[in-house]
């Protein structure tokens, strides 16, 4: 942001305002600042904003209902959206109502700074223009499945509210287990299409042999057993949405015609030779690694090229211990069970933060079914619960997983399971992994310190306290 400009801040905390105040003003930029929507709107008039930064709650009208006011106030000047209750309805109102982007609180300056430069790089269309404006019945008022207060659960969301209203290939990545379906659903019932067909197909369940048949159709007389036309896939959904679950289990031939249908719309049914158009939008899911498979030789770079247009990686359970009780007590409101809210006491739930969940939400949610059962109406308890599914990573990272991701999955751990203010978390972090490293250095060396030492880049000294503090021998 280096030319000087008016933006206008609507918030009714003054330490929002002063922050962006600051920010802002650095840059060289005129911030005017408001703290209710009615004000917020009489201020609009007084300048030429280049940007509005607006809070959805507010005194008075609330900020969604507001927005499409600001828009026509300031001439589409490019809207940003704060909130500190951050959920997928939210977001995609915001978006649905002309919001830029979508900032959840708390925020860092940092990141702040960022999506201002963004939203002021770029103007609204304008408000007149209505041929690009979805129907105003496509927020549904059925509670999303999604679930998520993380800052990873609240960039998926932001993600799905600004991918929602366009037309492009989305790829989903995730363990198994994350959720990829749901963020497919909800990617589709957001969208201009929600009143079209939505269909989920997993090509691994198929038969190799008849993969081609179920996406794309057959003729009669195309191979034995082919007795009449058959519709695929594509042409049921014409008009909406598919989901290509676990897509990098697609045969290459099948492959071949995805691409067709990407690029130009078009596909050829089993034993025919005539074209077919279709008009559907595609989404595709994994829990590989497709860069991997590219590599391999088994999967298309050009139709991954084409599939990701849009990445979503949803984030294992491990890594968002923070969303495990919001989501405990959403599975037990589902099932009617009695003081949902309370059922969970503080210890029982720390003990479920210390679970690895190998089979993320989808095995958190079987768990919690099955100790509702048991328990039968009284306050849960650990006994209630099922054995965990093997547990590949509590020595080791998971399949995928870096070192990164697995020392962060620990931090993160360590803090959403604290007792109290935590003020020795390097020295914890310290004493999970240097014992090891200490003992494969001594191993290496066949015992021999000051091999070791020097493996390490250390004083043999240092060696020696450290082998004694941790008891290593």
């Amino acid at each position: 942001m280096t030319d000087a400009s008016y933006v206008l801040v609507v918030d009714d905390e003054p330490s929002i305002c002063w922050g962006f105040e600051q920010m802002l003003g650095d840059e060289g930029h005129q911030v005017i600042t408001a703290s209710s929507a009615e004000e917020g709107l009489q201020r609009a008039s007084e300048h030429d904003y280049s940007l509005v930064l607006l809070d959805v709650r507010l005194p008075g009208e609330d900020g969604i209902s507001a927005l499409p006011k600001f828009r026509a106030a300031t001439h589409d000047a490019p809207v940003v959206v704060m909130t500190a209750f951050g959920d997928l309805e939210t977001a995609v109102g915001a978006v649905k109502n002309g919001a830029s982007d979508y900032l959840t609180k708390p925020f860092k300056l940092e990141d702040a700074a960022k999506m201002c430069r963004q939203a002021m790089r770029k103007r609204q269309p304008s408000s007149d223009d209505t041929s690009d404006q979805p129907d105003d019945n496509i927020v549904e008022t059925d509670a999303s499945m999604l679930v998520g207060r993380s800052a990873a659960m609240q960039q998926v969301f932001r993600q799905i509210a600004l991918v929602a209203d366009s037309e492009l290939s989305v790829l989903i990545t995730g363990e198994t287990g994350t959720g990829k379906e749901l963020v497919a659903s909800a990617i589709h019932r957001h969208s201009r299409r929600s009143d079209e067909a939505y269909l989920p197909i997993a090509p691994v369940t198929l038969n190799e042999s008849v993969i081609e048949s179920e996406l794309f159709g057959h003729v009669k007389g195309a191979f034995t057993g082919a007795a009449d036309d058959r519709q695929g896939l594509f042409e049921l959904a014409n008009g909406g949405t598919v989901l290509l679950d676990e897509i990098g289990d697609l045969p290459m031939a099948a492959q071949v015609k995805l691409l067709r249908v990407l690029e130009q719309g078009e596909f050829t049914a089993v034993g025919d030779v005539r074209s077919r158009k279709c008009d559907v939008r595609v989404i595709a899911a994994t829990n590989r690694d497709l860069q991997d498979a590219v590599d391999a030789g088994t999967f298309r770079e050009d139709l991954l090229y084409r599939l990701a247009a849009v990445s979503i990686r949803l984030p294992p359970l491990r890594t968002r211990v923070e969303d495990i009780p919001p989501l405990c007590e959403f599975f037990l409101r589902r099932l009617g069970y009695p003081s949902a809210a309370g059922a969970i006491d503080a210890q029982l739930m720390q003990e479920l933060q210390n679970r690895h969940w190998a089979g993320n939400v989808r095995e958190l949610r079987n768990a919690v079914e099955h100790a509702s059962v048991v328990a039968r109406g009284r306050a849960l308890q650990w006994s209630d619960f099922p054995d965990p599914q093997i547990d590949r990573t509590s020595v080791k990272a998971a399949a995928g997983d870096s070192m990164d991701e697995v020392l962060e999955t620990w931090t993160r751990k360590q803090l959403a399971t604290a007792k109290e203010d935590v003020t020795d978390l390097h020295e914890k972090f310290l004493s999970a992994v240097e014992p090891a490293l200490l003992r494969v250095a001594l191993q290496h060396t066949g015992g021999n310190r000051a091999a070791a030492a020097e493996l390490l880049g250390i004083h043999r000294g240092t060696l020696r306290e450290r082998m004694k503090k941790y008891d290593v021998e």
